[in-house]
């Protein structure tokens, strides 16, 4: 079985999106896809997070645990998992709008996560997405487990891209 490239992308505050994307890694590499698992970096400016003790306390540990996608890792993937908060869509609209001019992700699939499935949050993501030429794969939640949804989403997309490459 060849190999699907699954790269996970997510900007979290707190650790909740985060969870949804080491999930939906953990079902990529279930379904036998290789991961890139990168955080993007904070919008917000020093004295916004320095206010919320939470926010500052997880941004220290994520900054030490993940690095920012990387101009490789678009061309690199089949797949872009992009999960984001349930009331910030900001950063990965703003990556979305990066790979769009990057020109690289036409036709690649893109996943979409938030927490809840929030309406508000899914919707930009995909039509940010959309707009960059990705085809969009919306979580179909199956579980009322958000984590295991996320699991299950990860090995969606990535059988799903090896169908449609015709991989393995």
């Amino acid at each position: 079985m060849s190999d699907v490239n699954v790269l996970v992308v997510f900007y979290s505050r707190c650790g909740t999106a985060e969870q949804l994307a080491l999930a939906a890694g953990v079902g990529a590499i279930q379904a036998k896809g290789n991961i890139r698992l990168r955080r993007l970096v904070d919008l917000a400016d020093a004295k916004t997070i320095e206010a919320s003790p939470e926010w500052k306390e997880n941004l220290d540990r994520m900054n030490r645990d993940y690095v920012a996608p990387r101009p490789a890792d678009p061309e690199w993937a089949h797949v872009i998992v992009l999960a984001s908060p349930r009331h910030s869509a900001a950063e990965i609209e703003g990556y979305c709008r990066l790979l769009r001019s990057l020109g690289c992700v036409s036709g690649k699939i893109a996943a979409t996560l938030s927490p809840d499935d929030s309406d508000s949050a899914l919707g930009s993501i995909a039509a940010a997405a959309s707009a960059a030429g990705m085809i969009v794969a919306p979580c179909r939640t199956v579980s009322d487990d958000p984590i295991t949804a996320a699991r299950e989403h990860g090995q969606r997309v990535t059988r799903m891209a090896r169908a449609i490459a015709g991989i393995g």
